[in-house]
């Protein structure tokens, strides 16, 4: 398996032995060993992490190797893998028995297998990991998968890569930088709130300040006085002013006059007419202007 991509290729045995220390289950990839032996013709890549599956554990043991200090622990007090100063190292080899974790509540099958993820799990953990029961190959990687191992190697059923995080003891962490990023957008809309407060009254303020310069100016009495009650004083007095509505009608055939001819030149410049024509056209708009 591949666990890390830097100057080298980084390596670990995806199905150790129990008997070995874990540092024998480990390796690196020069580069010049990578293209000497051929690249990707020699180092095929079998199948990839959106091949893998999610398993549930449901017992984890760590191999009894006394030479290895990472395994010296056992089960009950087994001290899990948090960071670089939890104290253990990051991998260890444990026997694990593990179900799939859509085979849950449907069936019984599990799966034992060995694996270097001892010190990252614990019993109710999700790790993802390559069922070679049920996953189906091309034909030249299930061709390499045959030919590329000694014959008293058995192929396990299942080898587990990397454990889920956000599972067991995780989702407590998990719940609190849930609450905190909440706890943070409140934070957030309140503080939008609030300026949208501040801004309402900053317009409310200057719109009372307006009113109370325009009132002090006379304009809102002029205003009121001039509203309905004017334009009802002015239909009276048009009623009782013969003169004034002939002054009113005078002017309004002359507005519409105006606005005759000024439709008569623009038809005498659209169609190109003459003088004559455009003297016989205002004559007429203005004879239908008196009528």
């Amino acid at each position: 398996l591949v666990t890390k991509v830097s100057s080298t290729v980084h390596l670990v045995d995806g199905s150790p032995r129990r008997n070995i220390l874990m540092d024998a289950a480990m390796t690196e990839l020069a580069p010049e060993t990578y293209y000497k032996s051929g690249g990707e013709k020699h180092y095929v890549t079998v199948s990839s992490s959106r091949r893998m599956v999610r398993f549930v554990v449901l017992d984890v043991e760590l191999c009894n190797n006394n030479n290895d200090p990472s395994s010296s622990s056992t089960s009950e007090n087994h001290q899990l893998y948090t960071g670089p100063d939890s104290g253990v190292s990051k991998f260890a080899l444990a026997d694990v028995e593990v179900a799939r974790e859509s085979d849950l509540g449907n069936n019984d099958e599990t799966f034992s297998c060995v694996t270097h993820l001892g010190n990252l799990l614990q019993v109710g953990d999700v790790v993802l990991g390559y069922d070679l029961v049920n996953s189906v190959l091309s034909g030249a990687s299930d061709w390499d998968m045959e030919n590329s191992f000694q014959s008293s190697y058995e192929l396990p059923d299942i080898i587990l890569v990397k454990k889920v995080k956000g599972n067991s003891g995780d989702e407590v962490n998990n719940d609190d930088e849930k609450g905190q990023e909440e706890e943070e957008s409140d934070g957030k809309k309140k503080k939008k709130s609030k300026r949208k407060m501040r801004r309402k009254k900053r317009e409310d303020k200057k719109a009372r300040e307006l009113e109370e310069a325009a009132a002090r100016m006379g304009f809102l009495e002029d205003f009121n006085n001039d509203g309905v009650e004017g334009e009802h004083n002015f239909e009276n007095e048009l009623a009782n002013d013969p003169e004034l509505q002939a002054e009113l009608t005078a002017a309004e055939r002359e507005l519409a006059a105006v606005a005759e001819e000024e439709k008569i030149e623009a038809k005498v410049k659209d169609a190109g007419a003459d003088a004559d024509e455009e003297q016989e056209l205002l004559e007429e708009a203005s004879n239908n202007t008196e009528e």
